[in-house]
């Protein structure tokens, strides 16, 4: 073999080589992009700087904690038809709207809730609601005939008819054996003076009635919807920016969720938001008998409401328990409209999501630990 075949035959040997070793350096170039901040993030993280109780707490976070007003309602589906509303005199049908609290964790207007007020209605009376008499209640008056396009008008014109006819049924009754009697009367009469008359009395038939035939209640599937999901600020005046949904934590026991500004911008009067990298997330740091300090919307509008705009209230408490991995108790005054409130040991830093806690005595309340928040943030 002559030199110069020997040459040009390790040529493409060489380019695959290369080939080769680019596509390893960058691989290894995204790889570092993506994981190298986040490991910088773990091992050098912000001192953090401990503030003085709950009055520079208050101060430093109450522009980051948000109202949150969430409206939900029923919708209706017909053999797969596009889901409706229905506009009638109906409780359970009427758009309801519940009120929370959450806080902005991050710079693009992601905020933390709890997925009861994200989701409100897998929670109380909602969770149980089968929704069988309304199924049964438009079975009863929707014709298998009517389109689908038809639907929603029908129901509503007709809506009332279904409790017109369960009244009228019973006085109909009474009408059929009155008249069954009366011509049982005559008959008696015409028999005694007219053969022929009674004999065409007794064959002539009724004509019968056209039997209409209603929507199978199985063929009626009924959801809820999620209407509209807003935000208000402290110091606002009922400004109210919409919301999404972004994240919601896996189960119910965990009762955390994410909603994100539409726009995706945190507010500019948002100075600080709350740091999550700062949380305590080792439960045994949460100890009994230190002090949680709560800031939030309890009652809603009810007290957030005043001459001057929207104003965010802080609370102040001790830990009463440990944790058992999911959630903390603590003696903090709360109650409706607190939900998703953070909660933040004496140097402000989060240490739980308020969640829960029992109507009937104030001082027994729940939070679910800062761990989880984080974690479904990151």
């Amino acid at each position: 073999m002559s030199e110069e075949s020997f040459s040009e035959e390790k040529q493409p040997n060489k380019k695959s080589r290369n080939i080769k070793i680019g596509a390893v350096i960058a691989i290894i170039a995204v790889l570092g992009v993506i994981f190298i901040p986040k490991i910088w993030a773990k091992y050098n993280k912000k001192e953090v700087i401990c503030l003085n109780g709950q009055t520079e707490i208050y101060d430093k976070y109450k522009d980051a904690v948000v109202l949150v007003k969430h409206t939900y309602a029923v919708e209706i589906s017909i053999k797969g038809s596009k889901p409706f509303q229905l506009e009638v005199d109906e409780s359970n049908l009427e758009e309801k709207t519940i009120s929370g609290t959450g806080f902005f964790v991050s710079e693009d207007g992601k905020i933390v809730t709890n997925h009861h007020v994200a989701e409100p209605w897998l929670y109380g009376d909602d969770s149980t609601n089968s929704f069988t008499y309304l199924k049964d209640h438009i079975a009863g008056i929707l014709p298998d005939s009517i389109s689908e396009g038809d639907y929603k008008t029908f129901l509503e014109k007709n809506w009332n008819e279904y409790y017109s006819e369960e009244g009228e049924g019973e006085e109909e009754s009474e009408d059929v054996v009155h008249e069954t009697s009366a011509v049982d009367s005559s008959a008696t009469v015409v028999a005694a003076n007219d053969t022929e008359a009674i004999e065409s009395s007794t064959t002539a038939e009724p004509t019968p009635a056209k039997e209409i035939k209603y929507i199978s209640v199985d063929d009626i599937t009924i959801s809820f919807k999620s209407v509209e999901i807003s935000v208000a600020l402290h110091g606002s005046k009922e400004d109210w920016l919409k919301c999404k949904v972004y994240k919601i934590a896996d189960g119910n026991e965990v009762d955390v969720a994410v909603l994100q500004l539409a726009s995706e911008t945190l507010p500019g009067s948002v100075r600080n938001i709350i740091d999550l990298d700062s949380a305590i997330t080792d439960d045994a740091k949460i100890k009994p008998g230190t002090n949680a300090i709560l800031i939030g919307y309890p009652m809603g509008m009810t007290l957030a409401n005043t001459r001057t705009g929207i104003k965010v209230q802080v609370y102040e408490g001790q830990i009463n328990k440990e944790s058992d991995g999911v959630s903390i108790q603590y003696n903090v005054t709360s109650t409706h409209g607190a939900s998703g409130s953070p909660v933040f040991n004496e140097c402000g830093q989060l240490i739980a999501v308020n969640y829960a806690g029992y109507d009937a005595a104030q001082g027994y309340n729940f939070g679910i630990v800062a761990k989880h928040a984080a974690a479904l943030v990151d």
